[in-house]
Formats: C-alpha cells, structure tokens, sequence
C-alpha cells in the first residue's frame, strides 16, 4: 500500500475510534433506561456512519449477494447465520441486513469501556472461550432464550479471525446449536480479510463481497452437518 492508501486508513482509524468513544459515551445513560429497539436503532445508525466514511476515506465499499436466501429463510421464524470470519468488518455490517438477531461474542469485548453496556442491552449472546464444556452449556442455553424471543442467531463458526484464502477449524459450538435449537443454518461467505486483516494497521480500498448460500435445512445428523457448512463455506470464500 502507497503513502496515501496507509494515510486514508489512518485517519479512518482516528475518525472511527473518536468517534465510536464520543457516541458511546454520550449515549452511555439514554440507552441503559431506552428499549432494545432504540439501541438496536441507534447500534445501526452508527453502523451507517462508520460504512459510509469508511468508503469515503479508505474507498473501501462492499457489495452482497443472495439476500433474497436470507429473506426466504427467515420467512419461516429465526434461524442461525453461520459466518465466515476474517475482519472486524463483519461484526459491524449485519445490523444493516438483518433486524432482529443477536450475536455469539467472547467475553473479553465486555472489558470495553461503555461498549459493553450496548452490548448487553442488544442480549448478545457472550461465552467464556476458556471454560470449556461449561461455555457450551451457556451458549446453548442463551441461544434457545433467543430463538424462543423470535431472534435469529449470528455466529462465526471459527470462533476467532481467519486469514484470508485459509480454510479454519470449525468450533464445535455451531454443532450444538445446529443439533438442539432445530431451525435451519444460513451459512455466509465473504472476502473481508482481503481488504481489512486481522491485526494489520491499514485497510485497503476495494469492495468486500458477502455472500449468503442457500439455508441448511434442520434435522441432519451433526456430523454431517458440520461438514456440508464447512464446505458450503469454504467452497464459496475461495471463488470470492
């Protein structure tokens, strides 16, 4: 990347980072006593901004394909998204896609300062990595509250960022969710990592292509569901 492309992303970065503190903070009180819905509204406006100066900036835009498989999808009630991770980028675009859903995140985020309190208040979904069987004990737990709620479930099966064009290991949590919640998988490709890396300082300008792939169906075997995700995924990441 040129002088220009880092200095674009960097102050993308300053921007994002002002920002995000400045609305977090000033907003800390209004969405503890506000409903769901309003920080749901609100975690989506900000969404908005983020994307716009994004592309303004860094000139890196994004593009989705197969929408219209979620739509008949979530026709039927809740389902799971089962996504592919490689960026921050994707924790920030499903607010725009999908109205009502949680998501699966570590439990580390909550350690950020005011953004925890929106986090919870949006009932995400929050395991303890480290805890073993007992992390999916709650996760399980936490996803039937959710689906009881009528609320879709986004996860990312890796459990942590992937290298772009790198195939990861598939946790078993998604498995269990699959296996017990009995409603069907929309898997999600897509190529974020190419433009926005996991622990790289600079973002490259281009356009990030999510892909949603026909829904898996409930009632399969886990053993073979797991293995028609992973390659339904995988499959779709490496033509992106």
């Amino acid at each position: 990347m040129n002088f220009f492309g880092r200095a674009r992303s960097f102050i993308f970065d300053v921007f994002f980072y002002i920002f995000s503190t400045f609305v977090f903070i000033s907003l800390w009180v209004p969405m503890i006593v506000s409903p769901r819905a309003f920080c749901a509204f609100f975690y989506k406006v900000w969404t908005h901004i983020v994307l716009f100066v994004l592309k303004s900036c860094v000139g890196l835009d994004y593009k989705i394909i197969g929408k219209e498989k979620l739509d008949k999808a979530l026709k039927n009630g809740p389902v799971i998204l089962a996504c592919k991770h490689q960026s921050a980028w994707e924790t920030l675009i499903f607010s725009t896609l999908v109205d009502r859903f949680v998501i699966v995140l570590k439990k580390d985020l909550l350690y950020i300062p005011a953004y925890r309190n929106y986090l919870l208040k949006l009932n995400s979904i929050v395991i303890d990595r480290s805890s073993g069987i007992k992390s999916l004990k709650s996760l399980l737990k936490q996803g039937k509250d959710a689906i009881n709620k009528n609320f879709s479930i986004l996860i990312f099966p890796e459990g942590r960022r992937g290298v772009h064009g790198e195939k990861g290991e598939y946790q078993p949590g998604i498995g269990v969710l699959y296996q017990e919640l009995k409603v069907p998988v929309v898997p999600i490709a897509l190529n974020s990592g190419k433009f926005w890396a996991r622990r790289s300082n600079f973002k490259k300008p281009g356009c990030i292509t999510l892909q949603f792939l026909d829904a898996i169906p409930e009632g399969l075997p886990r053993d073979e569901f797991m293995h028609l995700l992973q390659e339904r995924i995988e499959t779709a990441c490496e033509k992106l």
